[in-house]
């Protein structure tokens, strides 16, 4: 009795995996769609977008339903092919006017940063459920950059009128009020999200931002040391305006050290500078432009004045200007620059070949009268 109970079991454990595998294992001549789409599922889940690309393509070929082309749009759009995803739904289902479509291709337009279209699509949504708070969000963030900030005030006190709780929301609504010059009720936004328990830097910096625009500056300079102090004074815009608000209520000494510290901050990578004025100057030599590339090759020698290689290729574009006096002038400082670094074996080469040119100038302009050497 135990021996048969035991190979019941087992019967049903094969039957089980059989059925569990058959579902997302495929043969070759199937034509089942949902099997496809099921696959598609599994594979979504697990994180293998390109198969799961494959199966939904399958399943479409087969039978075209809306489910299907919500899961392959959706596929497209987190695999990067934004314009696919749209073209789907134009392809299959114009008139559908459910959130999920809407919301993919507003999404899709984000990306290929045509935020024009993508209000279009969270308009609709936000007309059919203005609770959607991502949606809401991100048709008020539409509407700001392309500096409306009345529109997207439309919409979030909407939302605001359901719920006025939602401090995301809330921050989003008392920037669009700066930006639409309603500082005061900004003010007051800004103030109750704080006393929501808000202790954002952003919202300090805002706040002290608010206070500015309405000549309220003790209090704005309070809002800035404390956003200052949140983000551990590594923040160069809260510190450039600490340092301006400092100055105008005579706290200058230290408005002079944040501003130090701003600056500090926004100084550009020095090696991607000297690489761009490199390129430039190498753009401007294959343009016969040598009076640009020059110019190039002298700001590069103040970034860094050990760049010698820079030095010695000035004279040779003077050169190419006809102008060897110039030229000799350039080879001098090369080769003073390389005696002062104290190497000359690294530039050995290039020395021979500037002395060479000062010898051969000297000769010319010794025949010509001009020197005594």
């Amino acid at each position: 009795m135990k021996h048969s109970i035991i190979c019941f079991i087992s019967l049903m454990m094969t039957v089980f995996c059989y059925a569990r595998t058959s579902i997302y294992q495929l043969p070759s001549d199937s034509t089942d769609w949902k099997v496809y789409y099921m696959q598609g599922e599994e594979y979504h889940r697990k994180g293998k977008l390109q198969k799961s690309l494959s199966n939904y393509k399958k399943a479409l070929s087969i039978h075209v339903s809306d489910t299907i082309v919500h899961a392959l749009a959706n596929c497209y759009y987190q695999r990067g092919y934004y314009q696919q995803s749209i073209e789907l739904y134009n392809t299959f289902i114009k008139k559908d006017s459910s959130e999920t479509k809407l919301n993919t291709i507003a999404k899709c337009y984000d990306k290929l940063e045509k935020p024009d279209s993508a209000l279009i699509y969270r308009k609709i949504i936000a007309m059919q459920d203005i609770e959607n708070q991502n949606n809401t969000i991100a048709l008020a963030q539409n509407f700001l950059s392309m500096e409306q900030p009345d529109s997207a005030l439309i919409y979030l006190c909407r939302y605001t009128s359901i719920d006025s709780t939602d401090l995301n929301i809330n921050r989003l609504k008392a920037y669009a009020y700066n930006q639409a010059g309603l500082h005061q009720d900004a003010i007051k936004l800004y103030q109750k999200i704080r006393q929501s328990g808000d202790r954002q830097a952003s919202t300090e910096y805002y706040l002290g931002l608010s206070y500015a625009y309405t000549d309220s500056l003790s209090q704005a300079y309070d809002c800035l040391v404390r956003a200052n102090n949140l983000s551990e004074r590594k923040n160069a815009y809260i510190l450039s305006q600490l340092g301006v608000i400092g100055s105008k209520i005579g706290m200058i000494k230290e408005s002079q050290q944040d501003i130090k510290d701003a600056l500090d901050l926004l100084q550009p990578d020095k090696q991607l500078v000297i690489s761009l004025y490199e390129t430039a100057a190498t753009n401007h030599i294959q343009l016969h432009q040598y009076k640009d590339a020059i110019a190039c090759y002298s700001k590069i020698l103040k970034e860094n004045p050990e760049k010698l290689h820079m030095l010695y290729q000035t004279p040779f574009l003077y050169g190419k200007l006809q102008q060897p006096e110039q030229e000799a002038v350039y080879y001098e400082k090369f080769i003073k620059a390389v005696e002062q670094a104290g190497k000359p074996k690294k530039y050995t080469n290039m020395l021979q070949d500037a002395e060479s040119y000062i010898k051969e100038l000297n000769v010319e302009r010794f025949f010509q009268g001009k020197t005594n050497k």
